[in-house]
């Protein structure tokens, strides 16, 4: 170390000043005629000793200076180690930290998204709704479906007027309607159905002697995307054309409109 080669080098020259002190004495001792032997000598071995304690003195000293260095550098790299640590753990924390705020703002970023084309769908979508009147067929059998053939309002498109079916494009809470009109002295029994399950039904029944009577029937039903709706026919009784049509007073007609969706 550059610190123990200072300390050696100063030890050196301090012995070197002493024996150079000590030469001195002993030339200017021997030039004086009351010097004698064992006074030279007695000096000498004086300042020998001096000289040795000094030098312990300062190799102590030395020693020490060196030990609390050699310390202070064990602390300071103990210290730095333990710093690059901490730094290196609060990196890699603030890292984790950092991965997870993404995520989890990716995560509330998504459900927003998904949140608002749900919105979107609700607000948008919901124009979905149909008319149709006159039957295509005026006497029709039990079993048969009743086909409205003349459109009068069809918004999404999802009527039929070949199949008499409607084909439900978004999942939701609709409102149904179907008014027939019965010829004098007849019954008609029918009923809304949902994918082969009836939601509701309904007789109709002339009871006016001799007059045609128009009855209509409201259900509102539950319905998922893709369900098909028509109303059937489940019973007919009488003689003749059942069913009466008249453009100005009497429609047969079929009717739905989405109310809200799922």
């Amino acid at each position: 170390m550059v610190i123990r080669s200072k300390s050696i080098q100063l030890f050196y020259v301090t012995i070197m000043k002493t024996y150079l002190i000590i030469l001195i004495v002993v030339v200017v001792c021997s030039s004086e005629p009351h010097c004698s032997k064992f006074h030279y000598e007695e000096k000498l071995l004086e300042k020998m000793i001096r000289t040795e304690i000094l030098v312990e003195n300062m190799k102590k000293q030395i020693d020490d200076i060196e030990a609390r260095v050699t310390g202070a550098i064990a602390k300071l790299n103990e210290d730095t180690a333990k710093w690059k640590g901490e730094i290196e753990t609060m990196q890699e924390s603030s890292k984790a930290n950092l991965i997870t705020l993404q995520e989890k703002a990716k995560s509330e970023l998504d459900k927003n998204m998904q949140a608002v084309e749900d919105l979107k769908d609700k607000v948008v979508s919901p124009n979905i709704a149909f008319h149709a009147k006159k039957v295509k067929n005026k006497n029709p059998a039990a079993g048969d479906t009743l086909v409205f053939t003349d459109i009068l309002l069809n918004l999404g498109e999802s009527y039929n007027t070949n199949t008499g079916v409607f084909t439900v494009p978004l999942g939701g809470i609709y409102l149904f309607t179907v008014q027939l009109c019965i010829s004098q002295g007849n019954r008609f029994d029918c009923g809304l159905i949902v994918d082969n399950v009836y939601m509701d039904v309904a007789i109709y029944q002339d009871n006016y002697n001799g007059h045609t009577s128009c009855y209509k029937v409201t259900t509102i039903v539950s319905v998922k995307s893709g369900n098909k709706v028509w109303v059937k026919v489940i019973y007919r009784s009488g003689s003749g054309q059942i069913l009466y049509h008249d453009d100005s007073n009497f429609w047969n007609s079929f009717s739905g409109v989405l109310v809200q969706t799922d």
